[in-house]
């Protein structure tokens, strides 16, 4: 039986910028919501326009990078899904991230152990 999974040298870069862009879009997606509070709730700044276009650009780079990483680990389409859409919903990237690093971690070294 051959093992489609890659080892893990062949993803390791991908899942650290996976990670990278995971907590920095996590990040920007709850300063963008902090600033949604205060320009509708409490009225206090006049615009959010900025983090709501470095976000979507971020965001943008976000969803390429875990491509290249599902892709890579050879993910099934819901996998895939969840992990593209963490980055639209505050706090879900932080979860995602560690569950995404964890999976990695776990099929990376039970391939490699199956190969050696």
């Amino acid at each position: 039986m051959t093992n489609t999974t890659p080892p893990a040298s062949a993803v390791r870069g991908a899942l650290l910028r996976y990670r990278v862009m995971a907590y920095v879009v996590g990040v920007m997606l709850l300063l963008l919501v902090g600033g949604m509070l205060l320009k509708y709730v409490f009225q206090v700044i006049e615009s959010t326009s900025i983090l709501a276009i470095g976000h979507g650009w971020l965001y943008m780079i976000y969803v390429l990078l875990a491509l290249d990483l599902c892709f890579r680990m050879r993910w099934s389409f819901s996998r895939i899904l969840f992990v593209v859409i963490a980055g639209t919903i505050p706090f879900l990237s932080f979860v995602a991230e560690h569950k995404v690093h964890g999976w990695v971690v776990s099929e990376t070294t039970a391939a490699d152990a199956e190969r050696a």
